[in-house]
């Protein structure tokens, strides 16, 4: 994919927000296929396998985590903001973080 824009998350143990030098504004509901997430794992992570959770009006969005790069999925985009929170699981350990939210414009 060459034409989707990427947000940069920065995943610090139990706490995702937005990684310092990424651009989060101008953001506009309704995108389908042109968001990406992209994160940034402190070693807590290592090993497991991720699935980012993208929240809207109540509703999760779950999708797997793949080389630290996920799709965000569109019914996420709908609304003025969307929140993600991500979770990590290997052989008996499980990890979770916060949810950070993240505006949209009209």
């Amino acid at each position: 994919m060459d034409n989707e824009r990427i947000l940069k998350f920065t995943v610090s143990r139990q706490i995702v927000s937005k990684y310092p030098d990424c651009d989060f504004s101008g953001i506009v509901k309704g995108s389908e296929g042109y968001l990406m997430a992209m994160f940034v794992f402190s070693r807590e992570w290592y090993g497991c396998k991720i699935a980012a959770s993208f929240w809207s009006n109540g509703k999760e969005y779950a999708v797997p985590v793949q080389n630290g790069k996920c799709i965000i999925p569109s019914e996420a985009l709908k609304g003025d903001q969307f929140y993600v929170s991500l979770v990590g699981i290997r052989k008996g350990y499980k990890i979770t973080t916060n949810k950070f939210k993240v505006s949209q414009e009209g």
